[in-house]
């Protein structure tokens, strides 16, 4: 079998994670090609049994080149791990509200500065607010505000990433305890990790330098997670993130679309989701 991990332009060289899902994957006997999805044509994509979106960290910068890509290689009879619209629609992290619906809580979530506003204007001015790119990635753009700065934080991010909607959530105190990254595989919590902020700091994607260790997720995050899993429909790999606020999960985040899955924190893991993706291949040829 040959599998494809999408990759990008800026992004070319696999991660720890994805460099271990790689041996897995050939350590089951598969050949693996590292392909660009915006540099690669589709003839690569169309040769190989399955794409992986693993590492199309670039997306944002293009979400409606990302789209048509996904589409049009799909309408070409290429195998992708997950269905264009469901990747498409989870880019949009504004998609977030919608989790709700797996009975799973979120972060009180804004689409836009004007909803917030307009929302909380029985607050305190000083409250703290999260404001983040709608397509975004690596803590870009992700800011910290409040009522009474929210104007000057959304030209900020306007000005650093120029041209993308902008979303509001409350600001979660409880990220100093940590985040939950839970690891998916056919909608079961293989691999959990805890990821907690430098000092002073409330991001906690890498650049930021966040202290990451492999940890026993509570009850309640993996119940949370295997719900949402099950609302979108068990994708092939996907992560779900959260923090507890006493004995309740709040998910930060769903993603389907090329996650960091810390697969380097487990390698066994990474064989259980090569195992997975080959089986996936099988079924799809039957």
């Amino acid at each position: 079998m040959h599998i494809a991990i999408a990759a990008c332009r800026t992004n070319p060289q696999l991660s720890s994670s994805n460099k271990t899902l790689k041996s897995a994957l050939e350590a089951c006997g598969a050949r693996v090609s590292v392909l660009n999805w915006n540099e690669h044509s589709a003839a690569d994509f169309l040769s190989c049994d399955l794409t992986l979106l693993r590492q199309t960290w670039d997306y944002q910068n293009d979400p409606g080149g990302f789209a048509a890509w996904l589409i049009r290689l799909n309408a070409m009879g290429g195998q992708i791990e997950a269905r264009p619209d469901l990747a498409i629609w989870n880019n949009d992290k504004r998609t977030l509200i919608e989790i709700k619906g797996a009975g799973v809580e979120i972060p009180e979530t804004y689409r836009s500065v004007e909803d917030a506003v307009a929302s909380q204007g029985d607050r305190g001015s000083t409250e703290k607010l999260v404001l983040k790119p709608a397509f975004g990635g690596d803590g870009v753009g992700v800011e910290q505000t409040c009522l009474s700065e929210i104007e000057a934080t959304r030209t900020k991010i306007e000005q650093d990433v120029p041209g993308r909607p902008i979303l509001v959530q409350e600001f979660l105190p409880e990220i100093d305890d940590g985040e939950w990254k839970m690891t998916c595989i056919d909608g079961k919590v293989e691999l959990t990790v805890q990821a907690k902020p430098m000092t002073g700091e409330f991001r906690i994607n890498s650049r930021f330098g966040p202290t990451i260790a492999a940890a026993e997720p509570p009850a309640a995050a993996r119940s949370a997670a295997e719900k949402i899993m099950a609302f979108v429909g068990a994708p092939l790999c996907a992560r779900v993130d959260g923090v507890m606020r006493e004995d309740r999960f709040i998910c930060t985040e769903l993603e389907l679309c090329d996650p960091d899955l810390h697969l380097h924190y487990a390698p066994e893991v990474a064989t259980i989701l090569a195992e997975a993706t080959l089986r996936r291949i099988d079924a799809e040829q039957a």
